[in-house]
């Protein structure tokens, strides 16, 4: 009888990137104002984790994980690629903190990147099953290909499950 050689790869997500993986690996990044948005396919284990900076990419198309609008579309058609099926993809967002103290313009950056995430996914019908955003502290989260869940940790304590 054959095993499976099943070891947990644990995958960085940089600034500004994207990566997908499959069961049972991880995704992790930092957050501040950056949104985290995890998409993950229910049949097939597979999922994928963007660490997007700004809201709109407003034509630059050369790093499509800098921007919300750029990133999901590349996300789909990433987990798309790999075998996972639309109708079982399911999100969850993490971040968008308020990290600046200035102008109303910075202090936005965190609520407006989460307004387009929600925005998008919706009308892609993409279901949101959880979110832990907003506030003025950064994050740490792990996402867990094989359950679906994000471990997020503030500091070094594990705050939530989502």
């Amino acid at each position: 009888m054959a095993t499976a050689n099943l070891k947990r790869q644990s995958i960085r997500v940089p600034m500004a990137g994207i990566e997908a993986g499959s069961s049972p690996d991880s995704l992790e990044t930092l957050l501040g104002s950056c949104v985290g948005i995890a998409l993950w396919c229910r049949d097939t284990q597979h999922g994928s984790l963007a660490h997007a900076m700004l809201s709109e990419c407003r034509g630059e198309m050369k790093q499509p994980g800098r921007f919300v609008d750029s990133a999901i579309p590349f996300m789909l058609d990433t987990l798309s690629k790999r075998g996972a099926r639309r109708r079982a993809i399911v999100a969850k967002l993490c971040g968008g903190s308020n990290m600046f103290k200035g102008g109303t313009n910075t202090q936005d950056v965190g609520r407006r990147n989460i307004e387009k995430s929600q925005e998008m996914l919706r009308e892609l019908r993409i279901p949101i099953l959880a979110e832990h955003v907003g506030g003025n502290s950064g994050r740490v989260i792990s996402f867990d290909l094989e359950s679906g869940k994000i471990q997020v940790k503030i500091g070094r304590e594990v705050v939530a499950e989502i």
